[in-house]
């Protein structure tokens, strides 16, 4: 065994897995720019934390359930005039999660709210927070089935593990009350523990509605909101706006 496989396999052993599999080109670095020991040291071992750092980041974004990677650089605030570049640059900050504040997304569809609920989960995440995204309805369908069906148990521990819930969707469509009794205690589970995003289409008012239960509605409504910041947003339809047809890409009548 020579020695650079001899090292390999001591880096192994120890749990090094980025010296192992980098240890030629970094063994090159450090002979190309004449590293003293210390520093050569230095540098295995900070590259080994950088690559621990960067796979638990990958890991938490993964376990999140992201429907798709959206990014607060992506946010467009010259289309979306509900919120101010100050508003952002403090959400981003991410101190809200650090107090247990919710935020309420609220107006009709396209108007970015999935896109900065995701957004700022995605970027929680990269921060070292762990996030989890749920649209109501697959919410719903974990809840029901935590006890007999294995995948939604772990999504459900997941999520009670979470600094951040992101549930989407809510109010699109109506809930049984079983299923409403189910959300208001998860809610009163995390109220204390994890803080929500929440992104619907609902008015307070109407919230009874979709919820078939008034004061069961008032109840969910008092928990989420007693740290809580609403955020009330209004415009086109982006989708709509920015909609691309087959003819517009190029195509012609006789392709369709």
């Amino acid at each position: 065994m020579d020695n650079l496989q001899e090292i390999r396999t001591y880096a192994g052993t120890l749990g090094l897995i980025h010296t192992k599999n980098e240890l030629e080109t970094i063994v090159h670095g450090a002979e190309t720019e004449e590293s003293s020991y210390v520093a050569f040291l230095q540098n295995i071992l900070s590259s080994e934390i950088r690559y621990r750092q960067d796979k638990a980041k990958d890991k938490r974004i993964k376990d999140a359930g992201f429907p798709y990677p959206k990014y607060l650089k992506d946010f467009d605030l010259s289309f979306c005039q509900s919120i101010t570049k100050k508003q952002l640059n403090q959400l981003s900050e991410l101190t809200w999660i650090d107090g247990l504040y919710n935020l309420i997304l609220s107006g009709p569809p396209g108007v970015g709210k999935t896109h900065l609920a995701i957004a700022l989960a995605h970027h929680a995440c990269e921060e070292g927070y762990k996030a989890s995204y749920a649209t109501m309805q697959s919410l719903m369908q974990c809840l029901r089935t935590s006890e007999i069906d294995r995948r939604s148990r772990a999504k459900m521990n997941r999520i009670q593990k979470s600094n951040l819930l992101v549930i989407d969707e809510v109010g699109y469509l109506p809930i049984a009350p079983t299923e409403g009794n189910l959300f208001f205690q998860l809610i009163s589970e995390l109220q204390e523990q994890t803080s929500i995003i929440i992104t619907t289409n609902k008015g307070f008012e109407e919230w009874a509605e979709f919820l078939d239960d008034a004061a069961l509605a008032t109840a969910i409504l008092d928990r989420l909101s007693y740290r809580c910041d609403r955020i009330q947003m209004a415009g086109k339809s982006y989708r709509l706006e920015n909609r691309k047809t087959f003819l517009e890409e190029g195509g012609t009548t006789d392709e369709i």
